[in-house]
């Protein structure tokens, strides 16, 4: 696999070991009706003696995974683009003024962020913030009103960066929401993005007043200040850093990056564009070449997909590009992909992100209970980046009478499933007493980050209506 010029990486083998999490669960009076010697028809199977080897079928569809994919921008603004003109998506992503997440001194609008939290997740989306210093409302009345010195310009209020006052409020406002959305199970990403026009880390709004905005905008060392408020407070939820910021900061530090105008191979001028002058030369550099190992890559369309095809753009090389440079989320910001390019960008988010195939698991065909089952399991991630959060992977005995009588939680490290890799992970899980003989089958599923439900669908058959895959069957005596 074309690897960004890299050419091939080499395969590596990572092997993970251990005594799995059990997590008992009722035995159906009467233990479990015989399921007999059959393995799902989702898997071909070999038995080798007392051993049986599974290889799942891998399948070729459209994975609408969390945190990969095109972004729901702000639910299209009240005017979303039918589903057959936009790609259904996983993400929702929402741009926050600071005056509307402090509208008073220490008052947080915690319930704005709630609000859009819950709607996300009846769409099946998680929730993308940036916040803003810088736009419309941007910089709080109040807080200018301490004396924090501001320029008027296009498109706000440009605020000073480097006034003590305005450095304190800001940590505090990182500080509370990375207290109230760190770590949170609704968060995917989020963008370090309150310095600037559009928290873009940039003085472009400033027309006619750019020499103000210049004196406004922070020193390196306050943009390093900035910057490690979020790696402190949001520590353990994917950052990314715009290219243009501090970015071989913030990605050696474990953030991806983005880019806020892809596909500019010309948009504004012929001699000059983000993806050749800004985007290369920065993934040049080792330090953010490599950041999609530990951070997403988040790229926003420039203009929009349907100017692209008015204006005759190359799409397979913008794709392709996306593809090197080993993108996750999609900015499109919610406007129609033309019918005619819809194929083209079906194949596409069949290879962005991460896709996660199940080859091979091998075990005995028989365990007695309070003994080990060793599960041996073999995976390739054949997208393009891997999985940015810390989601479990487990494993299940289900009865013929499909009752769930024992789940376990493997020490499998799904982050560290890099594309070119083949993970083999190996499970030791011991099988309770309370599991009465019978046959059952061996389900496995990739878990929210709390455990609580099934989370990423795999690429391969046999997922359940409860998004659980059956793979296997064993004989507990």
């Amino acid at each position: 696999m074309r690897r960004g010029g890299k050419g091939m990486l080499l395969l590596g083998v990572l092997v993970l070991t251990g005594c799995a999490r059990w997590i008992p669960s009722p035995t159906p009076p009467g233990g479990a009706s015989a399921i007999g010697d059959n393995l799902p028809s989702v898997s071909t199977a070999q038995r080798s003696g007392s051993m049986v080897t599974v290889h799942p079928r891998e399948i070729d569809d459209i994975l609408y995974n969390p945190g990969m994919g095109f972004t729901d921008f702000h639910f299209g603004f009240g005017h979303p683009p039918p589903v057959e003109e936009y790609p259904h998506a996983t993400v929702a992503y929402f741009r926050w003024p600071w005056a509307e997440l402090e509208p008073a001194e220490g008052q947080y609008n915690f319930a704005l962020v709630d609000g859009v939290i819950e709607q996300a997740k009846a769409k099946g989306e998680t929730l993308a913030i940036r916040i803003v210093s810088e736009y419309k409302t941007g910089t709080p009345q109040w807080l200018l009103d301490k004396g924090v010195a501001s320029v008027k310009e296009s498109d706000g209020i440009f605020p000073d960066y480097n006034n003590p006052i305005f450095l304190d409020y800001h940590e505090r406002l990182i500080r509370a929401f990375g207290g109230r959305y760190g770590r949170s199970v609704d968060i995917d990403h989020v963008d370090i993005g309150s310095v600037g026009c559009w928290g873009e880390w940039n003085t472009a709004c400033c027309i006619g007043v750019e020499a103000q905005c210049k004196e406004l905008y922070p020193t390196e060392a306050n943009q390093v200040a900035i910057t490690d408020w979020y790696l402190k407070y949001f520590a353990g939820t994917p950052l990314v850093m715009l290219v243009g910021g501090q970015l071989e900061y913030a990605t050696a530090r474990g953030a991806g990056w983005r880019g806020d105008c892809y596909g500019d191979y010309g948009y504004f001028e012929p001699m000059w564009n983000h993806m050749e002058h800004v985007y290369a030369p920065a993934v040049r550099n080792p330090v953010v070449g490599e950041a999609w190992k530990r951070g997403p890559v988040q790229l926003e369309v420039c203009g929009y997909i349907h100017e692209w095809y008015e204006r005759g753009f190359d799409l397979d090389r913008i794709l392709e590009k996306g593809l090197e440079w080993h993108l996750s989320v999609l900015n499109a910001k919610s406007k129609p992909v033309p019918a005619v390019w819809r194929p083209r960008f079906e194949r596409f988010l069949k290879k962005i992100g991460y896709r996660v195939v199940l080859r091979e698991m091998n075990h005995a065909a028989e365990v007695h209970v309070r003994q080990p089952l060793m599960l041996r399991s073999r995976w390739d991630n054949i997208g393009v980046a891997p999985m940015y959060h810390a989601w479990p992977l487990a494993y299940r005995l289900r009865s013929s009478a499909d009752r769930v009588v024992a789940q376990w939680t493997s020490h499998a490290d799904v982050k560290q499933w890099l594309p070119g890799l083949s993970p083999q992970i190996v499970d030791e899980l011991v099988v309770p007493e309370t599991v009465l003989p019978g046959a059952y089958s061996i389900d496995v599923a990739i878990l929210s980050e709390d455990g609580r439900s099934p989370h990423v669908d795999l690429a391969i058959e046999g997922k359940r209506m409860d998004r659980w895959y059956q793979v296997s069957s064993v004989t507990i005596q």
